[in-house]
């Protein structure tokens, strides 16, 4: 009011001023034409006054109608993760049996809800963060408005996001680092992967990874590795994919980028953790002789808090063990700190079997890898064959060692038969099955 108050009082002072002093300022003014300048000066004023209070105004309003949508967001956010949390204790105790069978099984429960309520965390504040950046981005623009003259400049409406689109059918060459290209006909068998989201701006993508975090769009996206000669399926690569709200799919090489930027990827990367653990307590009501090989990123590595639960939740459900197969990249294995490798022999000491992966270079030392409990050593086939003496080198070395050599990216029969003729036990590739959905009763 005192604002407003002194705004008055300036034009109002203005006016008087020239109704009393026009006439000895200007010789052509007189009395009658000093009353109508000072009139004039009056309702201009007032007139300014009226634009400069609406002004004032619609940016308190705008600044209360943010505070009501982030009161709002954070409300249905809670509400959100609220039944989220009631999901995890009911699948919980169903995936256990119930409680009352043993106090074992309470332990069982208490271990899964915690590791599950610290992911939920781990999503909380990943979504939060754009959260408070737009909050930020709006008091931002409500400070710049300002007047000019009589003239309003009004925000530009948002562009309209690119439709999704289907991505072509792929050939085996364009495959992403971890698994095969789809058939041209994936959309018309049962459990085949969604066609591919295109079109996307940076914006658009960390939108659905946000969006796919906080409504648990992340699908677990299984490929076989079967054995070799008898091509006999024996095992399965998990791998993580989101969904968009239309049921496009979002591929890595799309995201992992922005995600790791945004500092998001630790959730995406736990998530599918959990999920397979969660495909292996199902598989293992069945008495399938089937294992998992799930990775563990060097960003999961680092995430303590979390790895340390997850620790605890496998040494409270030992008998998942037998069939985990934890994957770990190349570059990761040579520069593990003093705290994964704690973490790693707790897991090695429950049973947990390892998988090297990502290898570039063949010069391995395998007697250590097998000190450390890992089973299998996954080269992509091009990079075999590219020095078929070291191939066979570390296939000798692998199998004194009792650990398997597994061919990656084997694609077609040509390249299968350069694979037999080295000695590989296993392989893993489009000629053997294309990565497929995982079956939510796997």
């Amino acid at each position: 009011m005192l604002k407003h108050a002194a705004v008055f009082l300036c034009y109002a002072c203005a006016a008087v001023a020239v109704l009393l002093f026009g006439p000895q300022w200007h010789p052509l003014i007189d009395q009658r034409a000093a009353i109508g300048l000072s009139l004039a000066v009056l309702l201009g004023g007032g007139l300014l006054h009226e634009v400069y209070a609406r002004l004032g105004r619609e940016t308190f309003l705008a600044q209360k109608l943010l505070s009501l949508r982030v009161t709002q967001g954070d409300a249905l956010e809670e509400l959100s993760w609220t039944r989220r949390e009631l999901s995890v204790l009911r699948e919980a105790f169903e995936s256990v049996g119930g409680v009352s069978k043993s106090g074992k099984s309470v332990d069982e429960v208490i271990a899964e809800v915690k590791v599950l309520q610290s992911l939920i965390t781990r999503l909380a504040k990943s979504s939060k963060a754009p959260k408070q950046a737009e909050e930020d981005a709006l008091e931002q623009a409500a400070r710049q408005r300002t007047f000019k003259g009589s003239q309003i400049t009004q925000a530009k409406p948002k562009a309209k996001p690119h439709p999704l689109r289907p991505r072509p059918a792929a050939t085996p060459s364009d495959q992403d680092d971890k698994t095969s290209a789809l058939p041209a006909n994936a959309n018309q068998k049962p459990g085949v992967l969604p066609p591919v989201a295109l079109g996307l701006d940076d914006s658009a993508i960390l939108e659905v990874a946000r969006q796919a975090l906080r409504d648990d769009r992340i699908d677990l996206v299984l490929q076989p590795i079967v054995l070799l000669p008898q091509r006999k399926r024996r095992y399965y690569e998990c791998f993580s994919r989101l969904r968009t709200s239309d049921g496009f799919m979002i591929l890595p090489e799309q995201y992992i980028h922005l995600a790791e930027r945004e500092g998001m990827v630790t959730a995406i990367d736990n998530m599918l953790l959990i999920r397979c653990v969660q495909l292996v307590r199902k598989v293992q009501k069945r008495n399938e002789e089937v294992d998992f090989f799930c990775n563990i990123s060097s960003h999961t590595l680092s995430d303590d808090v979390f790895f340390d639960d997850f620790v605890s939740f496998l040494e409270s459900n030992g008998e998942l063990a037998r069939n985990l197969v934890f994957e770990f990249p190349q570059s990761a294995y040579d520069s593990w700190d003093s705290s994964a490798a704690i973490y790693l022999r707790r897991l090695a000491e429950l049973g947990c079997r390892f998988s090297l992966d990502g290898v570039l270079d063949l010069n391995i030392d395998a007697a250590a890898l097998a000190t450390r409990n890992f089973h299998f050593v996954k080269v992509r086939v091009e990079v075999l064959l590219a020095e078929p003496e070291m191939a066979e080198r570390l296939l000798n070395d692998l199998k004194e060692q009792g650990l398997r050599l597994v061919a990656e990216r084997v694609e077609d029969e040509d390249a299968l038969v350069e694979v037999l003729d080295i000695g590989v036990d296993c392989a893993q590739g489009y000629l053997f099955g294309e990565p497929r959905l995982a079956r939510p009763a796997a």
